[in-house]
């Protein structure tokens, strides 16, 4: 006979009586401990591996540990809870509203474990869902990093899942990337990248790969690049649209300002933009010499694809009238 069981005592009702698995018979769960994938798949109905599926999709939260996954009374509700709100009648219509899929939630489990793999097959199966390459990278990705306390280029340093999460998104963005890339002729050329002393480089991995989806070629240089490198760069270039500069932190603004004249003096008539983190405002961009500011990623990605950036109005000076 099995124990009642109550949401303070949190016994697990699987008994004698709950049946076998695999020549094992399972006892109760006393008060305060988890079950294994053996006993929720009893407690489901369900096969063991389509148990694992759930753990390794994410849609079941578990516990890795060095005998194999845990699971707790409170983890297994929220599952069935899930999975009973976005059941079907045998007629095909809805039993309770549609569920979702959250699949920012599902990448964040997977990242905080440093699970490549894992976070590999969350998005994967968000993009055959129909979730487009823009929202897998900022709203999917970036969202976990976030949700994680990870900015896309700054992890916690207190964290170490945020390490483990920026060293598995990093290697994401390259295999993302390398399905993103699209036949044809480019709209436009876009020299990218970060000047000196900057060394974070996801974002503008992603930047990168969403400005390919929009048609355009993208130089990408990486970071901490120096100004003749970029002069260099969009001297190669045939025509180039715009150069793009990511700035994480206020501190390299003196080499962005460098950067920006160096740049005037290979290609006076080409547009700057700067963004990130280390730029406030429109005000702070103007005062490096950019003619465009774009506070996120996605803002850049609309500026940069929205047609032929100008540049800046210069401001003129006006001599005071005599009387």
């Amino acid at each position: 006979m099995a124990i009642g069981c109550t949401a303070d005592s949190r016994i697990a009702c699987i008994g004698r009586d709950s049946g076998a698995w695999g020549g094992e018979t399972y006892t109760h769960a006393m008060a305060g401990e988890t079950l294994n994938l053996k006993q929720v798949a009893l407690r489901l109905g369900a096969h063991y591996t389509t148990v694992y599926r759930y753990v390794r999709t994410h849609q079941l939260e578990a516990t890795r540990t060095s005998t194999g996954w845990e699971v707790s009374e409170e983890q297994l509700a929220r599952f069935v809870a899930a999975r009973d709100a976005d059941r079907c009648t045998p007629d095909g219509s809805s039993s309770g509203p549609r569920r979702r899929v959250d699949w920012r939630g599902r990448l964040r489990v997977a990242l905080e474990r440093g699970d490549e793999v894992a976070a590999w097959r969350v998005l994967s199966e968000a993009m055959r869902s129909g979730v487009d390459a823009e929202a897998c990278y900022l709203d999917v990705l970036a969202g976990a990093l976030a949700d994680l306390g990870a900015d896309v280029d700054e992890p916690d340093d207190d964290h170490l899942g945020s390490y483990l999460a920026a060293a598995v998104a990093t290697r994401l963005v390259a295999r993302l990337g390398a399905r993103l890339r699209r036949p044809g002729r480019p709209r436009g050329t876009i020299v990218l990248g970060a000047p000196r002393g900057e060394q974070h480089g996801l974002s503008i991995a992603i930047l990168a790969d969403l400005i390919r989806t929009r048609g355009f070629e993208c130089i990408e240089l990486g970071v901490d690049v120096p100004p003749d490198v970029f002069a260099a760069a969009v001297g190669r270039v045939r025509a180039p649209s715009v150069v793009a500069l990511s700035v994480s932190q206020a501190a390299t603004l003196e080499a962005v300002e460098a950067t920006v004249d160096a740049l005037r003096a290979a290609t006076p008539d080409l547009p700057v933009l700067v963004g990130g983190p280390g730029v406030l405002n429109d005000e702070v961009a103007a005062a490096v010499g950019a003619d465009l500011w774009a506070p996120d990623i996605r803002s850049a990605l609309d500026l940069l694809s929205s047609g032929a950036p100008t540049r800046r109005p210069a401001e003129v000076d006006v001599e005071p009238t005599r009387a």
